[in-house]
């Protein structure tokens, strides 16, 4: 496997090192959780196949890229390089781990390009802007499991909201408000499921060398 490979659907849970991203992480962070995930990632992300290369797509206001599909900055579901946005992460001392689906759960080619579909066609060709009131009450412990949490509306859409609604579409999520979760409730959803499980961690650990005598 090379540095860089990437399927269809794989996750890319991303900690930033900002003061917005720490509060997400550890507002967000439980000691239930599985180990990798009690302090939960800041941000989320998800692979599609584009024309032949794998793109990072996530809906955000504060990439200063231009989109990869629309050729210029949006605020809300954007097409990237996965090199690139990892490169942004790990330039500012974050990290990014890529969680890809376990291997009886792989897409089918037909589902593959329904994924693109949903998330270049429709996400980003109809330009759905950042939801940020969702983002907000994903964040709370309480509220958003009342009937007070707003019904999803798929015109505007959080980063998790948008990975959730994908996943919940594509069968490999239980159907319910993808409204609900953050990126840390979503991770853990679905490796406690299951689904998906941790790939890889950019940048990788350095192995340590073992003490070698003459």
């Amino acid at each position: 496997m090379t540095e860089f490979d990437f399927q269809p659907l794989d996750i890319a849970a991303c900690y930033g090192t900002g003061l917005t991203d720490k509060a997400i992480s550890y507002g967000t962070a439980s000691l239930l959780a599985p180990s990798r995930l009690r302090i939960g990632p800041s941000h989320v992300a998800v692979m599609c196949e584009h024309q032949g290369r794998m793109v990072w797509i996530e809906s955000t206001t504060v990439c200063h890229h231009a989109c990869q599909i629309l050729g210029y900055r949006v605020h809300g579901c954007q097409a990237h390089l996965p090199e690139t946005r990892i490169h942004d992460y790990i330039s500012n001392g974050g990290r990014v781990d890529l969680y890809r689906l376990s291997p009886i759960e792989k897409l089918s080619q037909s589902e593959s390009g329904l994924l693109t579909t949903i998330l270049v066609r429709h996400f980003i060709g109809q330009q759905v802007t950042y939801d940020l009131g969702g983002a907000l009450l994903s964040g709370t412990r309480l509220f958003k499991r009342t009937r007070l949490l707003p019904k999803a509306d798929l015109n505007q859409l959080f980063c998790s909201e948008l990975v959730a609604a994908v996943c919940m579409r594509l069968g490999r999520m239980n159907r319910s408000n993808p409204t609900q979760f953050n990126p840390a409730c979503l991770l853990r959803e679905l490796v406690r499921q299951g689904t998906f499980q941790f790939e890889r961690r950019y940048p990788p650990v350095p192995q340590r060398r073992g003490n070698v005598f003459p």
